[in-house]
């Protein structure tokens, strides 16, 4: 086994696999605070052990007992909390001696953390304490967390006497950790008189405070200990309002309210305590009331807390499922609490206290109900509804938080769901259960997961509707959308316009309803409005508005300088020369020429290099040496028309026509994956038919695209109450065609 102290002596191979180790655990410390990071250290403490480096073992198991403590998962974190002190008994002078005091040194917060669950037995508790007292004893540090952690025992089982006198003995000890007058001490201090005498815990507080130097009234904002002068403030009041004494509690709520306000506050103060000093003052109290319901497990463990919400609750609706259904969660975590330790003190404190002058309650449900299941209802009925903003999957109550997880995970399956009916069915009870739990997040998402379904199926039609669907969504909660799918989201408005334009089924009127759906939306998520200038830019060159082109060219020029940075001004220029060469065939070189000089993108300076060349074959230019090139590039990637660059087919295929033996390869690519008939594919189907019709005129394909074009283009023509596209078709593709046959 290697001591702390001997890291640095080691040499040759051991000395990298120890180096790596320690940069391990550094690097796992760093993780998120999840079971990815549990799996992690169990890995790491087995390298441990086999290296023989019970320095780093240790550590990894307290790693472990701090992500399962806060989790709230109280035997597994006693379980690796007990492992630590196996660990610190076989090899504690391995450990470095401040470590092993921390590890040892826990055992108070232990008990009044994990041990706050009534599911951990009073021997599992007791027998802990003996082993880390133990072990404190043969490292010869003082008892007093030790003493401490009986100390609450004592009070959560009820024995007055005892808690006492373990009190008494803690504060003897005079250890350095705790010294008299500090806000720590005082804290653990009246958290082991309040059970037993509330006016005992709250004159007491008071004596410290003067001891600490702090008056009655506002306290002093430059204290470094503000935080918890505050905590034990609101305490003092709530302390008040359990010895009978309402008036003082009050004063207490205001003075803290006044001072800090009730948002900053229940960020700050025990949800419990502000509830008793804030009943004068229900706005407030409901604010902290929904704070609580919040992090709560709304389960049996935190049984003060549960009696705490289930009076504010009941005071302002006691025949409400919410205050009905926290009353019997709070009458069933006392009993809980009592059975372990053999008392009846939190009943008597449910009772006595927070049930006291409350109306009687309604039939309690069945004490068999789930208790997730349960919580939900709870927060179904109150918190849930009284919300002023969604759900956001930052901010699950932490209750049923696997349930908003399961959701979303859900949500994410769509794209993979095994046939559309299967898709459609999802995103049905995900739509509803996201209104459930009003976390539109998760609609949003199953929509856009049902858009990109329609893209990879090519179902254009469907993708445009889909689209609209999330972009609704979407607009439900723009401030909780996780960033990359609001990007991707963001992405998508584009191509979708472009593509319902080509789409005869999709009227005009959806189109603009997506384009102003956008406009609204990108104000409240403040994505880049330049797509939202060429999407109108796009619908008036589809409809032959020559008269409104430039000025939204203009537009689309002055948003784009405006959002530089945001916007890939490459990426604009390129689908600018797709929007307008119907128009102007001129103009193509210009609007890539930047695209040219200065993109490093290959796929952009290949679309960039066939615009150019394809402008020149329009103007009647020799282009064979760059037409050339462009077949060149487009073996480079395959043949693949797709991973070539974002252009009309047509384009490539009319330079690939000037390249011998290219036309025949270049038409099957580019027609290899469109669907027949496909208003999407019309630019293909065009092009196809001109190149074929031009030089191989016996290829039956030839004349069957060109109706399949011309059909498309009439229907588009009825849907948008012109001839624009027929005769844009016939001019760009077929007047040749049509001349010689």
């Amino acid at each position: 086994m290697i001591r702390y102290d001997e890291v640095r002596g080691l040499t040759g191979e051991k000395a990298q696999r120890v180096r790596a180790l320690i940069d391990r655990s550094s690097e796992i410390w760093d993780m998120p605070e999840d079971m990815g990071t549990i799996d992690a250290w169990e890995e790491q403490i087995a390298a441990c052990e086999a290296e023989g480096v019970p320095h780093l073992a240790a550590s990894g198991r307290f790693g472990q007992y701090s992500i399962l403590s806060l989790g709230g998962m109280p035997q597994e974190a006693l379980e690796a909390y007990a492992r630590l002190m196996q660990i610190v008994g076989r090899y504690g002078d391995h450990i470095h001696p401040d470590n092993v005091r921390t590890f040892l040194g826990t055992i108070s917060n232990l008990v009044s953390t994990v041990g706050e669950d009534p599911s951990l037995s009073r021997p599992q508790l007791e027998r802990i304490v003996d082993l880390v007292e133990k072990q404190t004893i043969a490292h010869g540090f003082d008892l007093s967390n030790v003493t401490l952690a009986r100390a609450s025992l004592a009070a959560e089982f009820g024995e007055q006497d005892r808690a006492y006198a373990l009190l008494d003995r803690w504060q003897g000890i005079g250890s350095p950790e705790w010294p008299p007058f500090d806000a720590n001490t005082v804290t653990r201090e009246v958290a082991i008189l309040e059970p037993f005498e509330p006016e005992l815990a709250a004159e007491t507080l008071m004596r410290r405070f003067t001891a600490m130097g702090v008056p009655p009234g506002p306290i002093d904002t430059d204290r470094e200990d503000l935080t918890q002068l505050v905590l034990l403030r609101a305490l003092l009041g709530s302390l008040w309002a359990r010895a009978g004494r309402k008036d003082l509690a009050a004063r207490i709520g205001d003075e803290l309210v006044d001072q800090f306000g009730i948002e900053d506050l229940v960020q700050t103060a025990v949800v419990e305590d502000l509830l008793l000093v804030l009943e004068h003052r229900p706005d407030d109290a409901r604010v902290a009331a929904d704070v609580g319901l919040a992090n709560s497990a709304l389960d049996t463990v935190d049984c003060r807390l549960i009696a705490a919400l289930a009076r504010s609750r009941t005071l302002e609706d006691p025949a409400g499922e919410e205050a009905v259904l926290l009353r019997a969660v709070a009458t069933q975590a006392a009993a809980a609490h009592d059975e372990r330790g053999g008392t009846d003190i939190h009943t008597r404190e449910l009772r006595e206290i927070w049930l006291a002058d409350l109306p009687p309650a309604d039939p309690e449900p069945a004490a068999g109900d789930d208790p997730v299941e349960r919580a939900e209802r709870i927060l179904r009925a109150g918190w849930i509804p009284r919300r002023t903003a969604p759900v956001t999957i930052d901010e699950v109550p932490f209750a049923i938080k696997d349930r908003y997880l399961e959701l979303h995970g859900l949500s994410m399956a769509v794209l993979e769901a095994g046939s559309e009916e299967e898709s459609e069915a999802l995103v049905e009870s995900i739509v509803a259960r996201s209104r459930e739990l009003r976390m539109p997040m998760a609609e949003f998402v199953a929509q856009l997961m049902r858009t990109m379904r329609a893209y990879q199926s090519d179902d254009h039609v469907a993708l445009v509707l889909r689209y609209a669907e999330a972009q609704r969504a979407q607009a439900l909660a723009p401030d909780g959308i996780y960033p990359p799918l609001e990007k991707a989201a963001a992405g998508l408005f584009l191509p979708v316009i472009l593509t319902a334009l080509d789409q005869p089924a999709i009227p005009l009127g959806r189109i603009d309803a997506i384009i102003a759906g956008e406009v609204d939306l990108r104000a409240l998520t403040g994505k880049p409005t330049t797509p939202i200038a060429m999407a109108r830019l796009a619908r008036a060159a589809h409809l032959g508005e020559v008269s409104e082109v430039g000025p939204l060219l203009a537009d689309v020029r002055a948003h784009l300088a405006a959002e530089a940075g945001d916007v890939d001004p490459f990426d604009v220029q390129i689908d600018l020369a797709r929007i307008l060469a119907p128009l102007d065939a001129r103009s193509v070189p210009g609007l890539v020429a930047d695209v040219l000089e200065s993109s490093n993108d290959p796929s952009q300076q290949r679309a960039a290099q066939a615009w150019t060349a394809w402008a020149a074959l329009r103007a009647g230019r020799p282009v064979d040496r760059d037409a050339a090139e462009v077949v060149a590039q487009l073996e480079q990637v395959d043949r693949d028309f797709e991973d070539f660059g974002d252009l009309p087919r047509s384009v490539v295929l009319e330079l690939a026509a000037q390249v011998p033996g290219t036309l025949g390869w270049a038409v099957d690519a580019a027609l290899a994956d469109t669907t027949p008939g496909d208003p999407y594919h019309l630019d293909t189907f065009a092009g196809a038919a001109r190149v074929l019709l031009d030089h191989a005129p016996s290829d039956a394909r030839g004349p069957r695209l060109r109706e399949d074009a011309l059909a498309i283009a009439a229907a588009l023509d009825e849907r948008n109450g012109s001839e624009v596209q027929s005769r844009q078709l016939r001019e760009r593709f077929f007047q040749e065609a049509r001349e010689r046959s």
